[in-house]
């Protein structure tokens, strides 16, 4: 008997997970064995193909199953890597934060303790499964005999999505994969060799163009947001145009590759123009079916920290919305990111000196950040950074939320920490986290929103036309909406393409921040090995009591990150290498 955990016409919302959308004996559907055909019959199941695929509501369940098998997921849940960074997130990993215990998976990156063995990062099998998973329905959906032609173009659709967000996902950090299209048979080859970069990236972009062309909606019901629209499949054809285009692989390799298997191996300016492109598709596209940013506040912090915790808000394209309530142990997503000793949390991220200083003051200036000085100056200076900064960083003697109210932090006269200290940084990360509380709050991870398209636009136009207007007017939007001044080509400051670059670039790190942009950024960039990006010293403020009882701060660097340029592009994982049919990545 093919039962179901729940009425898919009772979902309250699309929340993407196992638990809520599986089958009973579904997963014995997913073997990982090689030996056999995947769908072979489990011994004492009568789960068949020809059951899945039987009716309507069975195929939905195993699409749904596609969609639960890896959609993209920054917030760890459990110890494991399958659910993002372990027991972390990836922010932590990279110059914008860090987690002052030592044994979370951020730290092996810092200190350069990943390779082949594990990155503690990514599940390389679990992409497969996924990509496997979408291919079966995709061969079996036309056996369904009560689903409409039309409705059977649009799943497929979904499925040629998530099976090209699997490879985008694989191929931004593991270069050229090997690309399978379909389910693979014990009795055919399974040893399939890696494909170029370029051909996953042309793999990734059909299949993009395949699903902008189907009968896929633009938007859905408020109960059905989570699934995959139109605006996904251009949102993703950009991001993966942009990274095409990126120095890291348009243009001279980083180290030797003959296979190109981390890039084109040679420069070409049309990959800007097709990033461009791309990207301008998703504004017009936003324009004409109400995505927009958010701005309805007359306080640009609230509008920014709407659009990035307030569900389904008319900025976010895709978003995984699978996280339920926050609980004791599960998941323990607030464990590994609440600071100390609120809502149960463990250690927090702490946001670097590096990463305060992407921010400027709401005036739009450089703020000035001396060696050290009293608190008051200390406190002056956080007061008058841009809004932005306000409702990502907690800041010691700036306020949590209404319940928690104002938090402090700093090492007491006597040697102890005081509550919520220590951390590595200036203040700890509250973006993402100040509307939640105990038992009564869903999150969601952003896949997509409308903000990462403005800068994607203008960074792809100004490498290809330089200084363009139509670059420095979608830079602007997103300014604008933070209540930031707006840049023009006549400020000294900006009037050169490499200075727009940098002004774009910045911006992108502070709008994105912690997001899982910046990690994959100073790669594809190629800056990562700059002294403090990705290597070298990373600096924090601490906060010092002193015998009179005042308090005064302290620049101070935390820990020295280890950075070789083999680490732009993951190593394959040497069970894979082991297999005798994958060559490695440069440098490993």
């Amino acid at each position: 008997m093919f039962s179901f955990n729940i009425k898919i016409k009772e979902m309250k919302s699309f929340n993407i997970k196992l638990y809520m959308l599986s089958a009973t004996g579904l997963f014995l559907l997913f073997s990982s064995s090689c030996k056999r055909d995947f769908l072979e019959k489990p011994n004492g199941s009568d789960v068949t193909i020809d059951t899945i695929f039987s009716s309507k509501i069975k195929a939905e369940t195993f699409l749904w199953n596609v969609y639960g098998t890896y959609m993209p997921n920054g917030f760890s849940n459990d110890w494991n890597i399958r659910d993002g960074m372990q027991a972390g997130m990836l922010m932590a990993a990279s110059d914008e934060g860090d987690i002052y215990d030592s044994w979370p998976g951020p730290n092996s990156h810092n200190e350069g303790n990943w390779g082949p063995q594990g990155n503690n990062e990514d599940e390389f099998g679990s992409h497969y499964k996924g990509i496997r998973n979408a291919s079966i329905f995709l061969e079996n959906v036309d056996r369904v005999p009560d689903i409409s032609a039309t409705e059977k173009d649009q799943m497929k659709a979904e499925a040629i999505f998530l099976r090209a967000l699997q490879y985008a996902e694989l191929v931004k950090r593991y270069g050229g994969v090997p690309l399978v299209d379909k389910k693979l048979e014990a009795t055919g080859s399974i040893k399939i060799p890696r494909s170029t970069y370029e051909e996953c990236v042309n793999f990734i972009v059909k299949s993009c163009d395949e699903v902008i062309a189907s009968s896929i909606p633009d938007s859905y019901p408020t109960g059905w947001r989570g699934r995959i629209n139109r605006g996904a499949a251009l949102a993703l054809k950009s991001r993966v145009l942009l990274y095409a285009a990126s120095p890291l692989s348009n243009g001279a390799p980083y180290l030797p590759d003959p296979n190109n298997l981390t890039g084109y191996g040679s420069y070409d300016e049309r990959r800007w123009v097709e990033a461009a492109k791309a990207s301008k598709a998703v504004l017009d596209w936003a324009a004409a079916n109400g995505v927009s940013l958010v701005k309805s506040n007359p306080d640009a912090g609230v509008n920014y920290e709407s659009a990035i915790s307030q569900q389904d808000n008319p900025e976010i394209i895709l978003a995984n919305k699978s996280h339920g309530p926050w609980g004791d142990w599960s998941p323990m997503f607030q464990q590994f990111v609440m600071p100390r000793g609120i809502y149960g949390g463990w250690y927090g991220n702490g946001v670097t000196l590096q990463m305060a200083q992407m921010y400027q003051t709401a005036t739009g200036e450089d703020q000035n950040w001396p060696a050290e000085g009293s608190y008051q100056e200390l406190m002056q200076k956080m007061q008058q950074m841009e809004p932005r900064f306000q409702q990502s960083v907690a800041y010691s003697g700036s306020k949590w939320n209404d319940e928690i109210g104002t938090i402090s932090f700093y090492k007491k006269n006597d040697g102890a920490w005081s509550l919520y200290a220590p951390l590595n940084g200036v203040g700890y990360m509250k973006k993402f986290l100040t509307r939640g509380n105990w038992g009564d709050e869903y999150n969601q991870w952003i896949i997509f929103r409308l903000a990462e398209f403005y800068l994607n636009y203008a960074e792809a136009l100004n490498e290809h036309s330089a200084m363009d207007p139509a670059s420095y007017d979608a830079l602007n939007m997103i300014r604008e909406r933070a209540g930031m001044p707006r840049i023009t080509s006549a400020d000294p400051n900006y009037n050169s393409q490499e200075k727009l670059r940098k002004a774009i670039r910045r911006e992108r790190a502070v709008e994105l921040a912690f997001e899982e942009h910046r990690f994959f950024d100073v790669r594809r960039w190629k800056i990562a090995g700059d002294e403090g990006v990705m290597k070298g010293k990373m600096w924090g403020l601490n906060l010092y009591e002193q015998p009179n009882g005042s308090m005064i701060y302290k620049m101070e660097s935390f820990e020295s990150r280890v950075w070789q340029d083999k680490m732009y592009v993951y190593p394959m994982p040497q069970t894979e290498i082991d297999k005798g049919y994958v060559t490695q990545t440069p440098g490993w």
